[in-house]
């Protein structure tokens, strides 16, 4: 289950610090979850199966089918939700790694 939304996150190109900033916690408190050291409350599990557009059930590695069940209009707005701040999170996450490599970049130039 810990792999699984790891790779979910790396496959999206984010940083733990987005995801948590998303799930409105700290990038620690989510480092415990994806190493197996503190177990997803399922609140969260049903944030991460939302942002990700998958369900719990693939989260905990119940199904390999990834997509979610979308049966009710209000899991579809949520879903939507979800995917727009994830989009947001990964925007965020370029813009930092860019800055980072200019930062990198400018103190090469400079030596």
């Amino acid at each position: 289950m810990y792999r699984r939304i790891r790779d979910l996150r790396e496959d999206h190109d984010l940083d733990q610090i987005d995801v948590a900033k998303v799930l409105g916690m700290s990038q620690t408190g989510y480092s415990k979850y994806e190493t197996g050291e503190n177990q997803i409350p399922l609140a969260v599990m049903t944030r991460l199966a939302l942002l990700y557009g998958t369900s719990v059930d693939y989260l905990l590695e119940m199904t390999s089918v990834k997509e979610p069940y979308l049966s009710e209009a209000e899991t579809r707005q949520r879903y939507l939700e979800y995917r727009k701040k994830l989009a947001e999170a990964a925007a965020s996450c370029r813009a930092r790694k860019e800055a980072r490599r200019k930062t990198r970049h400018k103190k090469k130039t400079q030596k």
